[in-house]
This record gives structure tokens, sequence and C-alpha cells, in this order.
């Protein structure tokens, strides 16, 4: 019978020996003979949060770094496919790349995603037999993918929900046999994702949507602590020795019923301004028809609005925490 196989560490060249005879075969061998037993490739996947800004030019300048790359190998077979997911749960699918510059641009509907496919058949340096790898990249409009999820998710669903489901706009997964063929494939899209148009992220306003669901907690708490002290600060001159009982049933009434009417407003200013926050655009696109042109410019012109909102909340918020200074002035 012959022995079990037995990996022997030496380095970068590590061998390992097999049979009863020690025939020392490299590392590459042994892997393909694995492979081909076994009929098993590893899986590696990298994700990317930035705001990248995707026009068509950089699909085919990622898919020319990918035709680059498979010039560096014996690729003896190869096919691609590109998904363009729309609203609406359309899809388009095209065989090749080159059918896929004949996307219509003129389209009304938004691109949601973009997913390119590609299988190669490459034969390493040092083997004789094929090796199946597949490469998928997949694109996200995150405007496009928060529209959709305000479209279809359940009014008590908040802006916080949709930025944290659409955090990731770019993914790449290689299922591979040999970790540093994969690695070129990871690598060359680590450079695309750098040439890519970008917007930067505000640190500022990460921390404040961290916090921000506490926005309207500290606006109560805030202002019931200004009525209960400046109420307390009143209580001698609202009450002397002999007090009427309609003096204090007025008091009770007033206190009560304006705490309540004043802190249910100011967690509604509070609110506003926490919605704000929550959903401040972010631009990260998919820029590939007039559908796609339309949304971007939509997206634009909402921070608009979104400042209008910031702006009523704090007023609101601070015109209420005065008039709960004023509170007693009505007993």
């Amino acid at each position: 019978m012959s022995e079990i196989i037995e990996h022997e560490d030496a380095g970068n060249g590590r061998l390992v020996r097999v049979g009863q005879t020690h025939t020392q075969v490299s590392l590459k061998v042994y892997q393909d003979i694995y492979h081909q037993v076994t009929g098993r490739t590893e899986q590696i996947r990298k994700r990317y949060s930035e705001n990248i800004l995707a026009e068509f030019s950089d699909l085919e300048q990622l898919h020319h770094k990918i035709s680059q790359l498979c010039d560096v190998h014996h690729v003896v077979a190869r096919n691609e496919t590109i998904s363009v997911f729309h609203e609406k749960e359309r899809k388009e699918l095209f065989t090749s790349f080159e059918r896929f510059r004949a996307y219509n641009g003129n389209a009304t509907s938004p691109s949601v995603n973009v997913v390119l496919k590609y299988n190669f058949s490459i034969i390493p340096a040092g083997l004789e037999r094929p090796q199946e790898y597949v490469v998928t990249v997949r694109l996200t409009s995150r405007i496009a993918t928060i529209k959709q999820f305000e479209s279809e998710a359940p009014p008590f669903m908040r802006g916080r929900f949709f930025g944290y489901m659409a955090g990731n706009v770019a993914e790449v997964t290689v299922d591979y046999a040999d970790y540093v063929v994969a690695r070129g494939f990871l690598e060359a899209f680590d450079e695309w994702i750098l040439g890519c148009k970008s917007t930067s992220k505000s640190k500022t306003l990460q921390i404040l949507r961290q916090h921000s669901h506490r926005i309207p907690e500290i606006a109560q708490l805030s202002v019931a602590a200004v009525i209960v002290g400046f109420t307390l600060q009143s209580i001698p001159s609202l009450f002397g020795a002999s007090v009427p009982p309609a003096t204090v049933a007025r008091f009770v009434v007033i206190f009560a019923g304006g705490s309540y009417i004043l802190l249910s407003l100011v967690r509604a200013s509070a609110e506003l301004i926490e919605e704000a926050i929550d959903t401040y655009p972010e631009l990260s696109y998919l820029k590939l028809n007039k559908g796609d042109e339309k949304l971007i410019e939509e997206a634009s012109s909402a921070k608009k609005g979104i400042w209008l909102r910031l702006t009523l909340g704090s007023l609101g918020s601070i015109a209420l925490g005065i008039i709960s200074s004023k509170l007693e002035k009505l007993m």
C-alpha cells in the first residue's frame, strides 16, 4: 500500500511526498491532483462600500483589465455574460461584452445592478490539465437601490435601514483552484475601483447616523428637564400660605397637559432632524441610461429638501425649548 500524502513546508518551494518512493512533486501539481480528484474549487470574495460613480466607459475599462489579465495565462476556453437588473425585477442578459455595447442607453428604467460573470479554463504553468475559474463582479447603484427599498418597504421602516441595506456597492467573487491566479483578478479589480470616480464619505455624517436614533429621546429629555426646572422655580411664587383648590387643579392640568403637548411637538421636530440625517444622499450610482441620469438629478436636488427639513426641525426644537421655559406664565 502507498503511504498517505505528507506535506513538507520548505518556504515558497513547498513540496509534497507521494507514495512509498517519496517522489517529490510541486505543490501546484498536488493542488491540481486534489482539484481533479475532488472536483472542488475554493472561493474568495471582497466587498466595497466606496461611493463609486460608474458609467459605461468604466465598465469597458473593467472588461479590458480582465481581458488583459487573461493574456498572461494560457486560456483554452472562456465565455462571459453581462446581466443588467432594472426596477421591478426587469432583467436584460447579454452573452458577450460586444453584445452589451448595444445596450439601449435611452431606456427610462434606472439600473439597479450590473453583474459581469466570466468563466475561464486556464492551464497554469507546469500543468497539463485545465483548471476552471469563475470571476463574478456585481456593481450596485446605491441611489436606485434605496429608491426601490422606499417604494416596497412598509411605512414603519426608516431611512437608516435603507442606507444600511444598500451599504455595499461593489463585490467581486472568484472561484478558483490556484490562489495565485485568483489574486491577480482581485488586484485588477482593486485597481479598477481606485480608478473610478467617487465621492468622499463624510466622517461627520457617519458619526451622526450612528447616533441619530437618539436625537428624539435627547430632545424630549432636554425639554422635560427645562419644564421641570422652571416649574420648580415658580412654585414659591404661585403658592402662598393658603392656596385655593382651583389653583392647584389648574396647576396640575396646565403642567401635565402642557408638558405632554410640548414633548410630542419636540419629538416630531427632532424626528425631522433624524430623518434628514438618515436620508441625506451619498451619491453612488450606475449611469447607463436616461433613467439613471434622471434619478441622479433627483438625488442631487433632494439635498435641498433635506437641508430644509433639518433647518425646520432644528428651529422647531429650539422654539419649543424656549416656550417650555415660559410654561409657568400660564399658571
